[in-house]
C-alpha cells in the first residue's frame, strides 16, 4: 500500500502502488499490440512486465498497393472453376488453383516475423491476428452474395469449415416481422421442397471456394509465424479473423501442437508458391432456403445458403448442433441452427486444390 501526505499527491506515481499481478492483468486486457509497445517506453517497470503479457492482438496493416495481378488472378480462377465445374471432373482444380509467382497475400506481417515486436513476448498464450479489409471489397460480393461469412477449424489440415451465405441480407420490418414469420411458418415445408438450379448450385460453390481460399491463405500465414519464431512459448489459442468479421479460422492447443509437429516435420516448399495451403479432397453438405427468417436478429436471408466441409478421411458429413465453430455473431449463429434444421440438402464431393 502506498503512503501520501497531500503535498505528494501531484507527484504520486499511482501505478507504482499497483503489484506486478494487478498491472499484468491490466495488460492482458489490453492486449493491443500497438498500446503495448507503446508501453514499454513509458518506465523500466512497465518495460519489464510487457513481455509477460499472455495475451496479444494484433491488427495488421495493409500493403500499399502495387496492382491488381493479385486481386484478377483471383477473379480469373473463380471464372475458370465456374466455367469448367460441371464441365469436366473436379480433378481439375489443382491445374486451376496454381498461383502465379506474384504475392496473393496484402498485407504487411514484418511484425510476427523473428525480428518483429513479436519476440519479446515470453509468455503468450492467446493470439488474435486482424487482417486488413481486402481491397476489392468483401469475399463474394462480385458473386451475388450480400451476406457471406465463414469459421474454419485447422489442425496440420482443415478440419471443419462452416459457410453461411445469402443473395440479400436485409433488416425485418418490426411492425410486421411477426405476420411475416407466422405466414412463412406455414410455407417452411414448400421451401425446403425447393430444388436449387445449376446456375444457383454454381454460384454456391464459387462462395465455398472463396471462404475456402481465404482460410487456407490463413493457415498458410500462421505456418510462416510459427516457423519463424520458434523460440516462442506453446500457444493455446491462436484467431486470424479480418476487420469486416467476415471470416474466422481458429486453432486450440491440440491442434496448435499438431501443425507444430507437421512443421517439424515436412517441408512447406511445395505450397510456399501459393501462399496458401492445399486444400484437401472434402466432403461438403449443402442446405437451401429460398427466405429465412432470423427473427432473434432482426434480418431476413434470400437465397439462404448454409455448407458444412470436413475432409474425406473423416467420412460423410453429419448434422452437429453442438460444433464448436458457432460462435458469438446473431445472424451467423441463428442461421446455421435454423438451416441445420432443414431436412433437404445435397451431398458433394471436391477434390484437393
Amino acid at each position: 500500500m502506498c503512503y501520501k501526505t497531500h503535498e505528494e499527491d501531484d507527484d504520486l506515481a499511482y501505478f507504482d502502488c499497483l503489484p506486478d499481478a494487478l498491472l499484468l492483468l491490466i495488460f492482458n486486457k489490453l492486449h493491443d499490440l500497438k498500446s503495448l509497445t507503446n508501453c514499454l517506453s513509458v518506465s523500466k517497470r512497465f518495460r519489464s512486465l510487457v513481455p509477460f503479457t499472455d495475451t496479444i492482438f494484433i491488427s495488421i496493416p495493409p500493403l500499399p498497393k502495387p496492382s491488381n495481378i493479385a486481386a484478377s488472378y483471383i477473379n480469373n480462377t473463380l471464372r475458370q472453376v465456374f466455367h469448367n465445374l460441371f464441365l469436366k471432373p473436379l480433378r481439375c482444380f489443382h491445374r486451376l488453383m496454381a498461383s502465379p509467382k506474384s504475392t496473393t497475400m496484402s498485407f504487411d506481417i514484418s511484425c510476427c516475423h523473428s525480428n518483429g515486436v513479436l519476440r519479446i513476448f515470453k509468455e503468450m498464450k492467446s493470439l488474435h491476428l486482424e487482417l486488413p479489409l481486402h481491397g476489392d471489397g468483401e469475399l463474394g460480393s462480385s458473386n451475388g452474395a450480400s451476406f457471406l461469412q465463414w469459421k474454419a477449424d485447422f489442425g496440420s489440415n482443415l478440419r471443419t469449415c462452416i459457410i453461411v451465405g445469402a443473395t440479400s441480407f436485409q433488416k425485418c420490418n418490426t411492425f410486421s416481422s411477426s405476420a411475416i414469420c407466422s405466414q412463412r411458418k406455414e410455407e417452411r415445408i414448400f421451401m425446403e421442397e425447393t430444388v436449387l438450379n445449376d446456375d444457383e448450385l454454381k454460384l454456391r460453390v464459387i462462395w465455398t471456394i472463396s471462404c475456402l481460399i481465404a482460410a487456407s491463405t490463413r493457415q498458410y500465414l500462421l505456418k510462416q509465424i510459427l516457423a519463424d519464431n520458434p523460440n516462442v512459448p506453446m500457444l493455446e489459442r491462436v484467431v486470424i479473423s479480418d476487420a469486416n468479421k467476415q471470416g474466422m479460422f481458429s486453432m486450440g492447443k491440440e491442434e496448435l501442437v499438431e501443425m507444430r509437429n507437421s512443421i517439424n516435420t515436412k517441408q512447406e516448399a511445395s505450397s510456399s508458391s501459393m501462399e496458401r495451403s492445399p486444400v484437401p479432397e472434402v466432403n461438403m453438405k449443402l442446405w437451401y432456403l429460398p427466405i429465412l427468417d432470423l427473427p432473434d436478429s432482426g434480418y431476413v436471408m434470400k437465397g439462404a445458403t448454409l455448407v458444412l466441409i470436413r475432409p474425406v478421411v473423416d467420412g460423410m458429413i453429419e448434422n452437429n448442433s453442438d460444433d464448436p465453430l458457432v460462435g458469438d455473431e446473431k445472424p451467423f449463429t441463428e442461421a446455421v441452427r435454423e438451416m441445420s434444421k432443414v431436412k433437404k440438402s445435397y451431398l458433394m464431393t471436391m477434390s484437393s486444390f
